[in-house]
């Protein structure tokens, strides 16, 4: 930090991985597994339009579940306070300028039981359901898929 590379594209996130092709210049993780899965079709871990409806279902499912209003939010609420990065203003400023509040150390000790209750309860669904018949993978399938990456 800072990414002058990012902020000459007019892209003010914070880290963030980066792909281009060509003269497409893709910063959401998302929207790169898409891209990826659509330029290289042989490789694709998602489950595409020819999969069952209940796999792309719960894909999608846990894409929601996982993004900024879910389990990603609840588990960056329980890094640890005492790291260096939670100590450095550069990185303080970045997360001020993303959420567009002070970066307040108390507020996040206060949110840590709340985080971590949240975590709990994420990790006891996948467990005592999906993966309760000792699987190796969300979707039963011989090597990860995208719906594994998600959950």
């Amino acid at each position: 930090m800072p990414r002058p590379d990012l902020e000459a594209l007019n892209i003010v996130h914070r880290r963030i991985p980066i792909v281009t092709h060509g003269r497409d210049v893709f910063f959401d993780t998302r929207l790169i597994l898409r891209k990826l899965e659509s330029r290289f079709p042989s490789g694709a871990l998602g489950a595409g339009d020819t999969s069952e409806p209940e796999l792309r279902a719960l894909q999608l499912l846990f894409s929601r579940w996982t993004t900024d209003a879910g389990v990603f939010t609840r588990a960056v609420q329980l890094i640890p306070l005492n790291l260096p990065n939670m100590q450095d203003p550069k990185f303080r400023k970045d997360r001020e300028d993303f959420s567009g509040r002070p970066f307040n150390m108390e507020a996040l000790k206060k949110a840590r039981p709340e985080a971590l209750a949240h975590i709990r309860d994420a990790f006891e669904l996948l467990e005592t359901t999906l993966l309760a018949d000792d699987r190796k993978w969300v979707f039963k399938t011989e090597k990860p898929s995208l719906g594994d990456i998600e959950g």
